[in-house]
């Protein structure tokens, strides 16, 4: 008797164990609500805007334009985003010209479908789309980085477009 009162206990104890769920299977979907700092503004060409000699893609190595930009998001599906834009110049000489400018507040509504958080763009079709994971949430923009450089040859400036990749940490 005592040898399957011991088998069922040990059953019984692996029964448990194996229906616990783990937060480890990647089907664990995260909720965006509170605040996030900007802490990376990632572009295709690498720069060295700052001028220390180390070129780099990260707008936040080589400008302080974009420290304290934020979003928050609300649980009733309202978000405030802060930001803040840097206008950038290079002449002929490969001499450039970073101005930050003051930014600006804009409200927009939220949706979440698993990790993916949508943010409606009132500014054109394309919905700002991001990927929430831990506590970043990554969201890319297509030709959403503008440069503007002067060609000398044709004296004519012409404009840049690249993608940019913004990483928001949870405050």
């Amino acid at each position: 008797m005592k040898v399957k009162i011991q088998s069922l206990i040990i059953l019984v104890l692996f029964l448990v164990l194996a229906s616990c769920s783990s937060d480890d299977d990647g089907n664990v979907t995260l909720t965006p609500e509170g605040q996030w700092l900007v802490t990376s503004l990632l572009i295709e060409s690498s720069f060295d805007f700052d001028g220390d000699g180390n070129a780099s893609r990260d707008m936040f190595q080589e400008t302080s334009c974009y420290n304290g930009n934020s979003i928050e998001f609300f649980e009733n599906g309202e978000v405030e985003i802060d930001v803040d834009l840097a206008y950038i110049f290079i002449d002929d000489d490969n001499e450039h010209d970073v101005e930050c400018q003051n930014g600006f507040g804009l409200s927009s509504t939220w949706t979440q479908n698993g990790n993916t958080i949508t943010v409606v763009n009132d500014f054109n079709d394309d919905d700002l789309v991001g990927t929430i994971s831990g506590n970043t949430i990554t969201l890319t923009i297509e030709d959403g980085f503008e440069v503007e450089f002067y060609d000398a040859v044709n004296d004519d400036v012409v404009i840049m477009d690249e993608d940019f990749t913004i990483i928001f940490t949870k405050m």
